[in-house]
């Protein structure tokens, strides 16, 4: 039984922080799944440990490694390169390692910027996923690391769930004959929908919306059978991408799959979201992306009580300009600024909003009395003394035991009009090719998740399919719904 995940990481030899980050980050992960009980390690190399010659690194990336990452801050080297298209012929040949490509995100598009698109859209069994900085880095790191976790545990696992099931399957045929068929297919339809997990992930607006506004679903975190992790946005795309791209390993035999990825975010996905792995026609060779629409979410900034300021004292609500010359002058005092994660859907909003006054919201631009909420929950530092606060949340996006004591209060922000400005939460998840490409197919546990949110899809869903009408990388289930009744 597999226990190990080996993972070679390539890059330019100058990005020896990013090494030494990622380190840590497998350090901890491996504490934390011993913790969990999970019996799995992960095992991470670079040159650092493989010495200064290139012919170790080549039979480490051909024959020991299960993942190659692939560091890039603006350019893929020659020596990186090669490494990447030695990876890329050893996946090919015998299904291993996989293949992601973090390249940090650009300002503008350059030649080689360009010439790594390229390479990585015409090796379709690898991955782009780009990162804004260091941190951000190691979310998404781990996010897909924790991915691999999984599946081998539940890979593992399954192996034994088979072999229980055919000593069952031969002790029941052997006492009852014939009607042992019936049971077998009663059988793998049961194990089907129990295996079936929906892994929720997304950002902490979204999940208060979907609760307050579907309150039959309840608590994702709590949801029956279910997985939820808390991430931006950005860092979720490139799972429901990977899903889609992998439809042909679960084409014509869906029971193999143990999870399927649910988006929940705060900002409305392009098609651009998710085509950074990969080019549009082998996108739309394997599925679409399927979105649902949970609800609007208000801009909310949250005060400490007691810290008192011109531009909003007595204030309910706050406009754009003013929000600006607010924040601005918060630079001059000891002020502790909560934000979201680095891409986020509030986050991106809020830098969408402040962003034509000069503005950008990020820890870099701010400043050292800049910290992140990445749950719902406050951290300690909030409440440790009297040094006053402001969280730039939502509606639904607001360290609540702090909102719910008393000890701040909120002021909605308007545009220059005076208008509420809102986002909208969305929840995303893969539809798979079938009958030809006439239908999207989904799970059993994914249609169930549906009927909870609008009861119609019990009539609109067929035999887990949905007619697919159109090649489109996104379809919005709600103008589906719209239309059929």
């Amino acid at each position: 039984m597999k226990t190990t995940i080996s993972i070679f990481v390539s890059g330019s030899k100058k990005l020896k922080e990013h090494r030494l980050r990622l380190k840590a980050l497998v350090n901890n992960l491996n504490g934390e799944n011993r913790m969990k009980g999970l019996p799995v390690t992960l095992n991470m190399f670079s040159y650092v440990n493989l010495g200064d010659n290139q012919a170790d690194y080549d039979n480490f990336i051909k024959n020991k490694s299960d993942m190659v990452f692939f560091i890039v801050e603006d350019r893929m080297g020659t020596k990186t390169k090669e490494e990447f298209l030695l990876a890329s012929e050893a996946q090919k040949g015998k299904g291993r390692p996989k293949i992601l490509v973090f390249m940090r995100e650009f300002q503008e598009k350059t030649l080689e910027i360009e010439e790594v698109e390229t390479l990585v859209s015409e090796n379709s069994d690898s991955y782009y996923v780009d990162y804004s900085n260091l941190e951000d880095l190691e979310y998404k790191v781990k996010e897909r690391l924790m991915q691999e976790v999984n599946q081998l545990v539940d890979s593992n696992g399954g192996s034994q769930k088979k072999k229980n099931r055919i000593i069952k399957v031969w002790a029941w045929f052997a006492t009852l004959g014939c009607v042992v068929l019936l049971l077998m297919g009663l059988w793998n339809k049961w194990n089907r929908d129990k295996d079936a997990t929906l892994l929720f992930i997304g950002g902490g607006s979204a999940v208060r919306c979907l609760e307050e506004n579907f309150p039959e679903v309840g608590n994702v975190y709590e949801y029956d059978n279910s997985i939820c992790i808390a991430v931006p946005t950005s860092t979720s795309w490139p799972i429901i991408t990977s899903e889609v791209m992998q439809h042909h390993a679960i084409k014509g035999n869906h029971v193999m799959k143990t999870f399927f990825p649910v988006c929940m975010s705060a900002m409305k996905a392009d098609e651009s979201s998710f085509l950074k792995m990969s080019s549009r026609e082998q996108f739309l060779s394997k599925g679409s992306v399927l979105s649902y629409r949970l609800g609007d979410d208000e801009l909310t900034m949250y005060v400490k009580k007691s810290f008192q300021h011109e531009l909003i004292d007595g204030k309910d609500s706050i406009r754009a300009p003013e929000l600006a010359a607010f924040i601005k002058s918060l630079s001059e005092q000891e002020v502790m600024i909560f934000t979201t994660e680095v891409g986020s859907g509030t986050l991106t909003n809020y830098q969408r909003v402040l962003g034509p006054y000069d503005i950008t919201i990020s820890k870099e631009a701010l400043g050292e009395h800049v910290d992140k909420f990445t749950d719902l929950t406050p951290k300690s530092k909030i409440r440790r003394d009297e040094t006053p606060y402001i969280m730039l949340g939502s509606h639904f996006y607001v360290a609540r035991e702090v909102y719910d004591e008393g000890d701040c209060r909120p002021i909605i922000v308007l545009d220059e009009n005076g208008n509420v400005i809102s986002k909208t939460n969305y929840l995303y998840f893969a539809g798979y090719y079938e009958d030809g490409g006439s239908s999207f197919w989904i799970p059993d546990a994914m249609v169930r998740f549906l009927i909870k949110l609008d009861p119609r899809f019990a009539d609109y869903i067929k035999n887990n399919r949905i007619p697919r009408e159109n090649e489109t990388i996104i379809v919005p289930l709600d103008r589906y719904l719209n239309e059929q009744y």
